[in-house]
């Protein structure tokens, strides 16, 4: 998969290569497990008509999409089954990410929180 999460001892690095990166216009995410409220896995569908610095086609959404008052960021093909982490006091409000085993990718993260 074109997105790898890198867990360190003090934060979370999303890392994206390939076309992904391309379209997000952005080859890595680190977040600090301080601004980290909270992880889920879920369905998170973003509309094709939100303002947007990055990729919006079909179902696939790569980059930072404007959502209420907040910047979140977004990488993935499918919305089902993505981790979503709520954040505070980072440049992103959410950052929302497609990964082959997003519950096994949720615990990890909560371990750290």
């Amino acid at each position: 998969m074109s997105r790898q999460v890198q867990i360190e001892d003090q934060q979370l690095v999303l890392h994206l290569t390939g076309l992904t990166s391309v379209g997000a216009l952005k080859r890595e995410v680190a977040i600090p497990y301080s601004s980290i409220k909270s992880v889920t896995v879920e369905d998170f569908k973003v509309s094709l008509l939100k303002f947007r610095v990055g990729t919006s086609i079909a179902d696939i959404r790569q980059g930072r999409f404007l959502i209420g008052d907040r910047w979140c960021f977004i990488s993935y093909e499918n919305h089902r089954d993505v981790v979503v982490l709520e954040l505070s006091g980072h440049e992103f409000g959410k950052v929302v990410f497609q990964i082959d085993n997003p519950e096994e990718v949720k615990a990890q993260i909560e371990a750290r929180i």
